[in-house]
C-alpha cells in the first residue's frame, strides 16, 4: 500500500496536468479567431511605419525639391523618426505596463493618424522634420504595446510564434512600401501617400478599437518620470555624440559635450533607479545574462544588417553599373526573405528555445557580409544577392528569439518596457550601423573599399555572435536548472 498510493496520487497528478495542458490548448484553439483579427489590426497599424519609412527615404529628392530645401537637412525626416524611436519607445512600453497595454496603442495608432496627415500638410522642411518626430513618439506607444498586446494573446509557451508574426508584419511593410510606394509617389505625389496612410492609420484605431482585449493590468503605479527622462538623454546623448562623431571627427567639441551628456544622465538614471520604488527599469535585469546578451546581439546584428542595406545599393551602382531600377529588384529578396523567415523564427524558438535561432542568425550575418565583401572583390553579382538574402534570413530567424528571451526574462509586469527597451537597442544598431560604415566606405567606389567596409560589418556581426552565444549557454543552464527542480519536486513527491 505504501508503494501503490504514491503511484495513484502520482498517476491523479499527472492527469490533472494533462487535464489542465488539454483545456489551455483548447482556449487557445478556440481564441484563434481573435488572434487572426489581432494580427490584422497590428499589420495594418504599423504598416504606416514601415512603409513611409521606405517610401520616404527613396523620395526625398522629390519631396526636397518640392519644398525648396536639401537633401541632406531633409534626411533628418529618417534619422529624426529613429532617434525619437529609440529615445521614447521604453517609456511608451512603461505607459502600457502600468495604464494597459490596449490602452497606450489605441492612443499612439490615434496620434500617428493627426501626425501623418499633418505630414501631408507641411510647408518647409522644418515642420515636416517637427511633423515626423511626433509621428516617432506615437510610433513609442504603438510597436511595444502591440507586440505585448500579441504576446498576451499567444500565451508564454508562443510567445515565439507571436514575435515572429509581428515580425512578418513590421518587415512585410517596407516590402510593399518598396514595390508599391515608388509608383504611387508618380501618380499621386508624396503628400498623397502621407493621406493615404493616414486613412490606412484610421481604420485600423477603428478595428483596434472595437476588436482589441486588454492585457492583464496590473497594480497602479507611479510613473518614473526621472528614470524615464534620463535614460532618453542617454540614449540620445550617445547616438547624437556617435553621428557628430562620424561625420566631423573626434574631435569635434559637440562630440565631447553630447558624450559627457550622455553620461551625466546615464548617471542621474542609475541613481534613480536604486532608490525608486516603482522604477522604470530594474537595474538587476541588466546582470542577467538572458536579459542583457540578447538585447546586444540584436542590437549588434542591425548594426551590420543595416551598415549592408546602405552600401550595397551603391556598390551594385557604382561597381557595377546598375541602374535604379535594376538596383531595386536586386534588393527586392532581402525584405522578402527576412518577412517570410520571421513566422519561421518564431516556430523554431518555440520548439527548440532561443539558443539556436540566435546562434544561427549571427552566424548568416557574418556570413553575409562576408559574400558581400567576396562580392565586391570579385565582381560577382551573384554573391551580392546571396548576401542579401543571408541577411534578411538572418534578422528573420533571430528577431523572435531576441524578442522573446528578453521578454523571459523579466517579471511579466515589465514585458512592455521589456519590448520597448529591446526595440531601442535595435534603433542604436541602426542608426550606429547606417552612420559608421557609410563612414568607413567614404567616397572611394573601389572594389577594396568596398569589401573592407563589408568586412568591418561582419566584425560587429561576430561580436553579436559572442553575445548571441553567451545567451544561448545563459538559457541553456536555466533549462537545466528548471529541470532539475522539476526532477527534485518528482522525487520528493514520491
Amino acid at each position: 500500500m505504501s508503494v501503490t498510493k504514491p503511484m495513484a496520487q502520482d498517476a491523479a497528478a499527472a492527469d490533472d496536468v494533462a487535464a489542465a495542458d488539454a483545456a489551455a490548448a483548447a482556449a487557445f484553439d478556440e481564441d484563434s479567431g481573435y488572434r487572426k483579427k489581432l494580427l490584422f489590426t497590428v499589420m495594418l497599424a504599423v504598416m504606416g511605419f514601415g512603409s513611409l519609412m521606405t517610401i520616404v527615404t527613396v523620395s526625398l529628392a522629390v519631396i526636397a525639391n518640392d519644398l525648396g530645401t536639401s537633401r541632406t537637412t531633409l534626411g533628418w525626416i529618417v534619422t529624426g523618426l529613429m532617434l525619437t524611436m529609440a529615445v521614447f519607445t521604453p517609456l511608451g512600453g512603461k505607459l502600457g505596463d502600468i495604464k494597459g497595454h490596449r490602452k497606450m496603442f489605441l492612443v499612439g495608432l490615434a496620434g500617428s493618424v493627426v501626425t501623418t496627415g499633418l505630414c501631408a500638410l507641411s510647408w518647409n522642411a522644418a515642420s515636416l522634420i517637427t511633423f515626423r518626430v511626433m509621428f516617432g513618439m506615437c510610433g513609442a506607444l504603438v510597436q511595444p504595446n502591440g507586440m505585448a498586446l500579441m504576446m498576451a494573446a499567444y500565451g508564454l509557451k508562443r510567445r515565439a510564434t507571436a514575435m515572429g508574426w509581428f515580425q512578418f508584419a513590421t518587415t512585410g511593410a517596407p516590402t510593399i512600401g518598396l514595390v508599391v510606394g515608388g509608383p504611387m509617389v508618380g501618380v499621386v505625389g508624396w503628400r498623397g501617400i502621407f493621406w493615404f496612410f493616414a486613412v490606412v492609420s484610421l481604420v485600423a484605431w477603428l478595428l483596434a478599437a472595437r476588436v482589441l482585449r486588454e492585457s492583464e493590468l496590473r497594480a497602479k503605479v507611479p510613473l518614473d518620470i526621472v528614470g524615464s527622462l534620463s535614460l532618453a538623454g542617454t540614449i540620445l546623448g550617445t547616438l547624437l555624440a556617435v553621428s557628430v562623431a562620424v561625420r566631423s571627427g573626434l574631435f569635434d567639441p559637440w562630440v565631447a559635450a553630447f558624450a559627457l551628456g550622455a553620461v551625466v544622465a546615464l548617471t542621474l538614471f542609475i541613481r534613480t533607479e536604486k532608490r525608486h520604488p516603482y522604477p522604470l527599469l530594474r537595474l538587476d535585469y541588466f546582470r542577467r545574462p538572458t536579459f542583457t546578451a540578447p538585447l546586444l546581439a540584436n542590437s549588434l546584428n542591425q548594426f551590420a544588417y543595416m551598415g549592408g542595406f546602405v552600401l550595397t545599393p551603391l556598390l551594385l551602382g557604382d561597381r557595377f553599373g546598375y541602374g535604379v531600377g535594376l538596383v531595386a529588384v536586386l534588393m527586392a529578396p532581402r525584405p522578402g526573405v527576412f518577412a517570410a523567415c520571421s513566422p519561421l523564427g518564431g516556430i523554431i524558438t518555440t520548439k527548440v528555445g532561443e539558443g539556436i535561432p540566435m546562434v544561427a542568425a549571427s552566424s548568416m550575418m557574418i556570413a553575409s557580409m562576408v559574400s558581400f565583401a567576396l562580392g565586391a572583390q570579385t565582381q560577382a553579382v551573384v554573391l551580392v544577392v546571396l548576401g542579401l538574402v543571408l541577411s534578411g534570413a538572418s534578422a528573420g530567424i533571430g528577431s523572435p528569439a531576441y524578442t522573446t528571451l528578453v521578454a523571459g526574462s523579466v517579471d511579466p509586469k515589465d514585458i512592455g518596457v521589456a519590448t520597448g527597451m529591446n526595440q531601442t537597442m535595435l534603433y542604436v544598431g541602426i542608426v550606429s550601423g547606417i552612420q559608421i560604415m557609410l563612414v568607413v566606405l567614404g567616397d572611394s567606389a573601389s572594389a577594396g573599399r568596398f569589401a573592407g567596409t563589408f568586412l568591418f560589418g561582419a566584425v560587429f556581426a561576430g561580436l553579436g555572435l559572442t553575445c548571441s552565444t553567451v545567451a544561448a549557454i545563459s538559457r541553456s543552464r536555466q533549462r537545466r536548472a528548471a529541470s532539475g527542480m522539476d526532477a527534485g519536486a518528482v522525487a520528493a513527491a514520491a
